[in-house]
Parts: structure tokens; C-alpha cells; sequence
């Protein structure tokens, strides 16, 4: 562990040194440029100057950055990136601060320049700004954070739920249509999200701030409702007390409502049990375990009532 903490840092002075070296270099370069054309208006190379110190301030900024959360992350986990995301917000301002002081002209020749210049980058860079404005909102708002399980919802986003097979049309779960995953990373351009699948997503902040966010981070609800739906067959079940005999089987559960929901197939009768489960706990388990107890019942169901079962459900009667 301290040996990769020494390379981490070795690794980050090189590339401070690195672009302090290139900086001072170009800077050194429009001096003497400078020198020999002096029909160039000197605000020319003020701004030139300016570009440089503000690359040199971004590139170095996302290097410190960077080594924040190599650094802090065995400590402190996800919140190392909410720790880098801080500090590369101040750099880059600081960085920008320091390019314009350096520009001093202030002739109606380098008004219009700059104005012209403005608006030239203006348009060529709106896709870079909208995306730069909307991270300082996202971040600032909290929209999402780091450590966030959230689902995506965003018709920039292509997304296509799955319809087959057909039996997916009685699912009783509410489906958000859009990319699921956990939130690694909150920058000023994109936000990096680890999807259910393992792969990694980057969406620009602009497209974030356009869509729907449904976050598992409870901030306004203190519980999570969640659907548990299973088939039994109508020869086997008491359909009068079935509710209530499903109900006491989760009733550990957090139950709060049994329904027998849909009939299938004219032979089978489709529960739904509606459960709420506290905000925090893991909800997947909740029901695995919910669906366990309904299939377990199933099966003892048509045990005790094998032979009406196999005459009446299954047309094989003895």
C-alpha cells in the first residue's frame, strides 16, 4: 500500500513538473514572438498568455485532483471523489481568475477583438459551456452524488426494457425505463456511473440535468414499496381465506396488502403481496425471501391436495 502511494506521487510530480515545464516554455515561446512581430496588437499575445496559465492551471488541477482520490480512497471510499470534485472546481476557477488578470489592454482595437473572440468561442464552445454550467448545478444542487444507486431516465439515453417473453406483460413491479447503476463520480463535464452490469457509463451533465433521476437515496421517503407476485393453482387454495393465511406468512415482512390479483390460464389464480421495506435494508432480499415463503406454501398446497391437483389442474385423474 505505500509503495503504490509513493508511485501516485511520484507520478503526479512528474506531471506537475511536466506541464510546468511546457507552460514556461510556451509562455517563454509568445515572448519572443512577440518581439519579432510587432505588427501583431500586443493584446494577441496577452490572451495567448492567458490560454496558456489557464491550460496550466486546468492540467495541473486534474492531476492534484486525480491524486486525491487515489490517495483518499482506501480511507474514505466514494467520498474521496465529492473531496477531488471540490477541489478541481476551486482550481479551475483559480486557474481562469489568474488567465484574465494577466490580460492588461484595455483600446477600443482589443474591445472589439475580444468581443469578436468571445463570440466566435462562444458558439464554437457551447456544447464544452452548457456542460461546464451544468456540473457546477449538478454538483451544487446535489442532484445526484457520489455513492448514489440511481436509474436514468432520459430520452437521449437510449433505452429499450425487455418485453419477452410474454409473461413479462403481468409483472407487478413498477419498471423505470432507463440505464440503472452507482454513481463513482461527479465532475464539471460528466458523471461516470458503474452500471448493474459492470460496465461504466459517462453521461454529460447537460443530458443529466435534461432528464429524470430516480434515486434510491431517501431523503423524503422513509420506505420503499416493492411487489411480490406468484401463480397457485384455484384447485388447491381456499380462495375466501387465501389473502388473509398469505398475509400472516409475511406478516415479518413488512406486509401491508394481499391481493389475488389476476387469474391465468383459467387453472391458476396470480397473488400480488405489496411489502414496505424500510429505507436502508436491502429490498432484493426482502423479497427473494417473500417469494421463497409463497413458493414453499405452493408446494405444500399441492401436496396436501396432490390428487385434486393432478384431475383437476393437470386432467390426470385416477
Amino acid at each position: 500500500m505505500r509503495n503504490r502511494g509513493l508511485l501516485s506521487l511520484i507520478k503526479v510530480l512528474t506531471e506537475l513538473v511536466f506541464i510546468g515545464a511546457i507552460a514556461v516554455t510556451l509562455y517563454a515561446l509568445v515572448d519572443i514572438i512577440s518581439t519579432k512581430f510587432t505588427s501583431i496588437p500586443s493584446y494577441v499575445f496577452q490572451i495567448a498568455k492567458s490560454i496558456i496559465i489557464i491550460g496550466a492551471g486546468v492540467a495541473g488541477t486534474r492531476a492534484l485532483g486525480n491524486y486525491i482520490v487515489s490517495a483518499l480512497s482506501p480511507r474514505v471510499k466514494e467520498k474521496a471523489y465529492s473531496v477531488a470534485n471540490a477541489f478541481k472546481f476551486l482550481g479551475y476557477i483559480a486557474s481562469i481568475i489568474a488567465g484574465l488578470l494577466v490580460i492588461h489592454v484595455a483600446s477600443a482595437a482589443a474591445l472589439f477583438g475580444g468581443t469578436v473572440t468571445g463570440l466566435v468561442l462562444g458558439l464554437a464552445l457551447q456544447p464544452i459551456l452548457s456542460n461546464l454550467f451544468a456540473g457546477i448545478l449538478v454538483i451544487a444542487s446535489g442532484l445526484v452524488r457520489v455513492g448514489d444507486e440511481v436509474t436514468l431516465v432520459n430520452w437521449q439515453l437510449p433505452y429499450s426494457p425487455s418485453t419477452l417473453p410474454s409473461y413479462k406483460f403481468f409483472s407487478a413491479d413498477y419498471p423505470s425505463p432507463g440505464f440503472r447503476g452507482r454513481v463513482v463520480e461527479v465532475n464539471l463535464f460528466y458523471t461516470v456511473i458503474i452500471l448493474d452490469i459492470g460496465k461504466e457509463m459517462r453521461v454529460p451533465n447537460n443530458i443529466l440535468l435534461q432528464g429524470g433521476v430516480v434515486s434510491e437515496r431517501s431523503e423524503w421517503s422513509q420506505k420503499r414499496i416493492i411487489n411480490v407476485r406468484a401463480e397457485l393453482p384455484l384447485s388447491v387454495v381456499d380462495v375466501g381465506s387465501l389473502e388473509e393465511r398469505i398475509r400472516g406468512l409475511l406478516q415479518d415482512l413488512g406486509v401491508i396488502a394481499v391481493y389475488l390479483n389476476e387469474q391465468s390460464d383459467k387453472d391458476y389464480v396470480i397473488v400480488l403481496a405489496r411489502l414496505a421495506v424500510p429505507s436502508g435494508t436491502d429490498w432484493r432480499a426482502v423479497k427473494s425471501e417473500a417469494l421463497k415463503r409463497l413458493l414453499k406454501l405452493r408446494e405444500e398446497l399441492i401436496k396436501a391436495n396432490e390428487q385434486r391437483f393432478l384431475c383437476l389442474t393437470k386432467g390426470v385423474c385416477r
